[in-house]
């Protein structure tokens, strides 16, 4: 069967963890070093509401998904640890349909600094999305 995807591009309320500045809004996918203008490393804590999905029959499950990713994380939902992302991952997903509510908060605490090549992107640079499968 098809998968369904609800992408998640924003707003985003992003906050740097090891720094006094007042948090932003951004739309992802986004690369750490636009968002926070060429630094290139830190920690940073990424917000984002939403709604859970309608009309959801009871053998489909949902999962956040994130296609591109370079750091190290934490992920929660709803103030609930779904589990951490390692630094050599590039891509992660987590089931979430057991901790959905009908107004959700995702949250994502990264840590970034750049490895080799440098050139390359970090943060939460790819695609996060829902995504609804049978």
């Amino acid at each position: 069967m098809p998968v369904h995807r609800i992408f998640l591009k924003g707003p985003w309320e992003v906050r740097r963890l090891d720094r006094d500045e007042p948090s932003r809004r951004v739309t992802l996918p986004a690369s750490w070093q636009t968002i926070f203008d060429g630094s290139s490393c830190g920690r940073a804590e990424f917000r984002r509401k939403f709604n859970q999905p309608t009309n959801l029959e009871p053998h489909e499950h949902v999962w956040v998904v994130f296609q591109g990713v370079r750091g190290a994380a934490w992920v929660d939902l709803n103030g609930q640890r779904l589990g951490g992302i390692e630094i050599e991952d590039t891509t992660a997903e987590f089931e979430i349909t057991p901790h959905l509510a009908l107004h959700n908060e995702l949250v994502v605490q990264l840590t970034f600094w750049i490895g080799t090549p440098p050139d390359q992107p970090g943060g939460l640079w790819g695609l996060v999305a829902l995504e609804i499968r049978s």
